[in-house]
């Protein structure tokens, strides 16, 4: 293996261990939470947790992709950290103005949430979400400079303290409190840290030419964002309103170990996601674009059969038996995952321009037909109605964002090969469900990883040697 080989792994294994620890903290801690709550708290817990992501999008407004679209396309590494600077200082501002209107609205916020939380949860989430610039900007900094071991640290770190805090309240009878508390301190923690490290790397700085430039690029993300909320999010609300909030726990365990998927997928997508526009700028760049994408739906497809295959067996072990039909939900649920992995990676031509209005207009029609498809459904069939509402959506987002994506950037994409490994994973899937038993899935698993990883060499999906991509990325 080649020096740069090397590096790329040892980058991929970090940014995977970190990002896996940092967004599954949820994950690690899910037995106990469940031993610890009812399904209704859960349940409560989860529409609470929907706001922030309502919020972060609000917060966040974007900039991180913008730091990536605008930074990585610097020409040097003084006018990279001269954007940097700008998007930091522009951050400040957003979560200074969130913080106080956060502050202000809670009590009216609390009062249209379902679920009924107090103002107090609902204070603890507001806080919590007006941290994710300061969060987000300083870790994209970090990524983009690769500082692997700054970037590691913090976010273990931050998942870490926040898993054994939220272990220690719980068993203190904090409840749905407590996990939030846990969530504001550690968060809280890693923020100032990271807001030092920025700055003393690039300082601070405000100009109105990025700050414009920065707004015309990230707002239609940010409402994209929105939009997309009726697809990751809404669909608990929905629940809780024609059902009851232990529909809505046991939809969310189910979405929790579907996310598994995603997070097995961190190492290649933390590593791709920075660098993809300037490998785009590079020799050869629209050719070495299109073999790191059939690479990461390779990938993507591995990954959510694996976790489809497993994760029914691991529900059983670890969760009561309150959360019997969690199982069945998660096996669907990982398909939604792999179609939403698969929309990120052959979306690219859509963010290549100096505006993103293409997403929002895509994600607007997706989320009016997700939405139509949730209020039809799930009265109906419950939690079924909305996972069949959501794979419909979802289906439709990619085939969009995909014929989309080839206008503004035509790719040569291996289809074919892509499609023979899907429909061999779907074989298996098929015949995990028809298992008896944890031995029968376990040899199925095996075999499965093993005929795919051959299939994807095969087909030259995933090469076994890392030197072009290597070069690729220098």
């Amino acid at each position: 293996m080649t020096k740069q080989s090397a590096s790329a792994l040892k980058q991929s294994m970090l940014y995977g261990a970190s990002i896996a620890l940092m967004k599954g903290v949820s994950l690690l801690v899910l037995p106990v939470t469940t031993h610890q709550l009812s399904t209704a708290q859960f349940g409560q817990l989860e529409i609470i947790s929907t706001v922030g992501i309502i919020g972060g999008i609000l917060v966040g407004m974007g900039l991180e992709d913008t730091l990536f679209r605008f930074a990585g396309t610097a020409h040097s590494q003084h006018q990279r950290r001269k954007v940097a600077a700008d998007i930091f200082s522009l951050t400040l501002i957003v979560t200074t103005i969130a913080l106080i209107t956060g502050w202000q609205l809670a009590a009216d916020i609390a009062r249209v949430i379902p679920g009924q939380p107090t103002l107090y949860q609902t204070h603890l989430m507001l806080g919590l979400l007006a941290l994710e610039g300061c969060i987000a900007i300083p870790l994209g900094w970090l990524r983009m400079n690769n500082h692997i071991m700054s970037f590691f640290w913090l976010t273990c770190g931050r998942a870490i303290l926040q898993a054994m805090l939220v272990v220690l309240f719980l068993y203190l009878g904090r409840g749905v409190a407590g996990v939030l508390e846990a969530g504001l301190i550690a968060a809280v923690l890693q923020a100032l840290i990271l807001a030092y490290l920025h700055i003393f790397h690039t300082g601070l700085s405000f100009s109105m030419v990025t700050t414009k430039k920065a707004l015309l690029y990230s707002i239609p993300i940010v409402a994209s964002g929105l939009v997309s909320f009726s697809l990751n999010g809404f669909d608990r609300w929905v629940l809780a309103e024609y059902h009851s909030l232990a529909d809505v726990a046991e939809f969310a365990v189910a979405s929790k170990f579907a996310l598994a998927a995603a997070l097995l997928l961190q190492p290649f997508s933390m590593w791709w996601t920075p660098r993809r526009f300037t490998v785009l700028q590079a020799t050869d760049g629209k050719q070495n674009v299109g073999k790191f994408i059939a690479m990461g739906a390779s990938l993507a497809i591995l990954c959510c059969v694996l976790v489809g295959l497993a994760t029914p067996v691991l529900l059983t072990w670890l969760l009561p038996a309150s959360y019997t039909s969690t199982g069945q939900y998660s096996v669907a649920l990982v398909l939604v995952t792999l179609l939403k992995e698969l929309t990120q990676l052959f979306s690219i031509g859509c963010f290549t321009g100096k505006t993103t209005t293409t997403q929002l207009c895509i994600n607007i029609i997706t989320a009016i037909f997700g939405i139509g498809c949730m209020f039809w459904l799930t009265p109906y069939f419950q939690v079924w109605g909305v996972i069949s509402a959501l794979l419909l959506a979802q289906a439709l987002r990619l085939l969009l964002f995909y014929h989309a994506s080839q206008h503004f950037l035509p790719l040569q994409l291996p289809l074919p090969a892509l499609l023979t490994l899907a429909s061999l994973g779907s074989f298996w899937l098929w015949l995990g469900i028809q298992m008896p038993g944890p031995s029968q899935l376990l040899a199925i698993l095996l075999l499965a990883a093993a005929s795919m990883l051959l299939t994807c060499h095969l087909l030259k999906l995933i090469p076994l040697s890392t030197k072009d991509s290597s070069k690729a990325v220098e």
